[in-house]
């Protein structure tokens, strides 16, 4: 923990350590960026320069996978830790006096130095490896230093695209079954058969006291079609119009 110059292939492995790599790394991080701008404003050798701005790129990418992995882990934590109590008679009270004492997740957190929206990051970034990955390969090819802020900034980019295509495959599942409902209406009646003999069995079989109310509906079917009669003939002339 205390050599924060060999980066990429020695991070912790456990929570508590990759936690203090985190809080250690990011103060060393603001200060190897200090030092660039301290070089560039004294003008100071170009491989100085050169060798300040590797290490923090080096510096960076470690942050990033380090703060992916705490998300990684973070994620396995349950929110509430506490005990509810056991189905079974005969519990070991040993056992069940340290399960009362697990922490909660947020105590967790805490107790690691962070707060609930830094976590919050933590899990979006685990959530969104390829973006950090992209910006990280983005970082190198710009000789730039990667950031937690773009990566976040590409994701919160990323998931408004994706919402507006999930309404847009909304819309069109909308459109497809009102589509589907209006052309069901129109085409079951020009598929039934209405011949006189048809109609005769039809007419037998109703219920006469049924008869009133289904005049109604007819009525109110035929209203309805021809609605979709007027609204077609609109739409056609203001077509012809445009």
């Amino acid at each position: 923990m205390n050599n924060l110059t060999v980066y990429q292939n020695n991070l912790p492995n456990t929570l508590e350590d990759l936690s203090k790599f985190v809080l250690v790394g990011r103060e060393k991080l603001t200060a190897v960026r200090a030092e660039i701008r301290a070089i560039n404003k004294v003008q100071l050798a170009e491989e100085v320069r050169e060798q300040k701005k590797e290490e923090a790129q080096m510096l960076a990418e470690a942050l990033l996978d380090a703060e992916v992995r705490i998300g990684d882990l973070l994620k396995q934590i349950p929110k509430m830790n506490t005990f509810k109590g056991n189905q079974y008679k005969e519990v070991n009270s040993h056992q069940c006096e340290n399960t009362k004492k697990q922490e909660t997740k947020q105590e967790v957190i805490t107790r690691l130095g962070f707060n609930k929206d830094q976590a919050n990051r933590f899990e979006t970034l685990s959530s969104n490896k390829d973006v950090v990955e992209q910006v990280k390969a983005e970082a190198r090819e710009n000789e730039d230093i990667p950031t937690r802020s773009r990566v976040l900034q590409l994701v919160k980019e990323k998931t408004k695209e994706e919402k507006y295509i999930e309404e847009e495959f909304k819309k069109i599942e909308e459109q497809t079954a009102i589509q589907k409902n209006i052309h069901n209406a129109i085409y079951k009646i020009l598929c039934t058969d209405i011949s006189e003999e048809y109609l005769n069995i039809w007419y037998e079989g109703l219920d006469k006291s049924y008869l009133e109310t289904m005049e109604e509906d007819i009525n109110r079917a035929i209203e309805k079609y021809e609605n979709i009669k007027n609204f077609i003939e609109e739409k056609r002339k203001i077509r012809r119009i445009k």
